[in-house]
């Protein structure tokens, strides 16, 4: 999911029940309180915008420029969890995008947007389009593997993963391939295949080696190898600072160990994206902080945003919300059902069977569980709550 960072915007839950209160305008409490950061001018990637853009206003009718600068937004937007640099991506290509013959690699960007989106039906009609069209495209075969990856179609995944690597390289296909690997029982492999890539590549550029330590820090996780995965998350970030992605899975990764106090830390900057200000909620009433009320009420209110707008991506988040800060495990256990429907990554499967087993329904994972033993996905996390769920069934 990615989730777009809201303001303090209308607050209109009553926290208990989700119900809707009354639809009136936040006033900031005192003049100075902040209500939203604004990149800053100085930051790198601001500055490639601003050039990027420049270029584009120059020659207003070079579809190049144009999907360069809606790139910049979509990898920005990715990059602080705020989804609004998506729809400016989509409004730079929107004149091309009109057309009935648009030219390819705008397709395999407007797809990558709703992909970003979680629109993946939408995006993966554009990507067979594109592949058709221009079948040596590929970052159109690597973004139809990240659907497969998100969806559970693993078959499919390996077929689109060899076709990324045909046409965009060995160290992309590899890539794809550990990624794969290490949601099939294969993490060993997977992770040898990543080693192989940070040594043999060592002047890659930061953002590729901050994905491979970040895959490497995921596999490490599944295997129970926490000090290899702390140390490979260290290193993404070290690569890429600031990166909302890893960001959280760094801070689910400390979740997981009891060191919410840490995340608190971590992400004291970061609150204005939605995914990194649940970790801080969750963060918050895990450590029972006198500020968990107000983070619970915060976030429970941009969920109420995105409903309000008929936004239905945030699923996982969801769940993990109804879940571990509002305590209601029969409505996360619902909320988690419904996101596996859509997309069934680990994270997504775990949250089915945590749900399950705090709801005390654990015969409600059984589609969940199936998944797991056809997929061969292995991670001691699941490994652990599928055996107790198959215990609690069983009594």
């Amino acid at each position: 999911m990615t989730m777009q960072p809201r303001n303090l915007l209308p607050l209109l839950l009553l926290l208990t029940t989700g119900a809707l209160a009354q639809s009136v305008p936040y006033t900031p409490a005192t003049p100075g309180e902040i209500l939203q950061k604004v990149p800053p001018a100085s930051d790198p990637a601001v500055r490639q915008i601003e050039a990027l853009r420049a270029d584009a206003q120059r020659d207003p009718g070079d579809p190049r420029a144009a999907d360069a600068l809606a790139r910049a937004y979509i990898d920005f937007g990715r990059r602080v969890g705020d989804a609004h640099y998506a729809g400016y991506a989509e409004a730079v290509i929107a004149p091309w995008m009109a057309d009935p013959t648009p030219p390819t690699p705008l397709v395999v960007t407007q797809a990558t947007i709703l992909q970003y989106r979680h629109d993946f039906a939408r995006a993966r009609a554009l990507l067979d389009q594109a592949v058709v069209q221009d079948p040596k495209l590929a970052q159109a075969w690597l973004t139809l593997a990240a659907l497969d990856l998100v969806q559970g179609d693993y078959a499919s995944a390996a077929s689109h993963c060899a076709q990324a690597g045909k046409h965009g390289g060995l160290t992309l296909g590899l890539a794809c391939t550990a990624n794969l690997r290490l949601n099939t029982g294969q993490a060993e492999q997977g992770l040898a295949l990543l080693g192989k890539i940070d040594a043999d590549a060592p002047a890659v550029a930061p953002s590729f080696k901050a994905w491979i330590h970040g895959l490497r820090a995921e596999g490490a996780e599944r295997l129970g190898r926490s000090a290899d995965a702390e140390a490979s998350y260290r290193r993404a970030l070290a690569a890429a600072p600031g990166d909302n992605f890893l960001l959280c899975a760094y801070a689910d990764f400390l979740l997981d160990r009891g060191r919410g106090k840490e995340v608190l830390a971590l992400l004291a900057d970061y609150a204005e994206s939605d995914t990194a200000f649940l970790r801080l909620a969750v963060a918050h009433a895990a450590t029972r902080s006198a500020a968990a009320s107000r983070y619970r009420w915060l976030m429970a209110a941009r969920f109420e945003a995105y409903r309000q707008r008929g936004d239905d991506s945030f699923g996982r988040e969801e769940a993990r919300f109804l879940l571990q800060v509002a305590n209601e495990p029969d409505a996360a256990l619902a909320a988690a059902l419904r996101n596996f429907a859509r997309q069934k990554e680990p994270a997504d499967v775990r949250l089915v069977l945590e749900a399950a087993q705090a709801a005390k329904q654990p015969r409600a994972a059984a589609p969940v569980v199936a998944f797991v033993m056809r997929s061969k996905l292995s991670d001691a996390r699941i490994d652990a709550l599928v055996l107790a769920l198959a215990k609690d069934a069983a009594s």
